[in-house]
């Protein structure tokens, strides 16, 4: 159980990507479990401490729980599968080749006017399948 960063400096915008998404889900997690545990003036071991207030055991608890996390999503993100993965997965994304500005804008422009044309198509044909539904029944 080393740890060593795998594989270095390789890989490195996607190896950041997901330690900042799943480190903000590990934080929202502790963030949670103090928020659903915790019960206001008990369990206090020090009072009005500057920047933390009152330090109470579920406030610890919560910070071994994501310091946890994280060295367990460091354990993980740097298994030799799981870095082969994100380190290729940078490299074949820098050989995409992303459409320009214009590009997007008028791509984007089409699927609207599409989308508008299908549904005011849809409405239609189930106004017409209701008025001869009503006028059959």
């Amino acid at each position: 159980m080393s740890l060593e960063i795998y594989k270095k400096g390789q890989g490195k915008v996607a190896r950041l990507t997901a330690y900042s998404l799943l480190g903000l889900l590990i934080l929202f997690g502790a963030y949670r479990l103090h928020a659903t545990f915790n019960v206001p003036g008990e369990g206090v071991l020090v009072e009005k401490l500057p920047l933390i207030g009152d330090l109470t055991i579920m406030k610890i608890i919560s910070v071994v729980a994501f310091f946890g996390g994280m060295l367990l999503l460091h354990l993980a993100l740097n298994k030799k599968g799981t870095t082969d993965l994100l380190i290729d997965t940078e490299q074949e994304m820098r050989k995409v080749s992303w459409p320009s500005w214009p590009e997007v804008k008028s791509a984007t422009f089409i699927v609207i006017i599409v989308t508008f044309v299908m549904g005011m198509s849809l409405f239609g044909f189930d106004q017409a399948l209701q008025g001869l539904f009503s006028f059959i029944f």
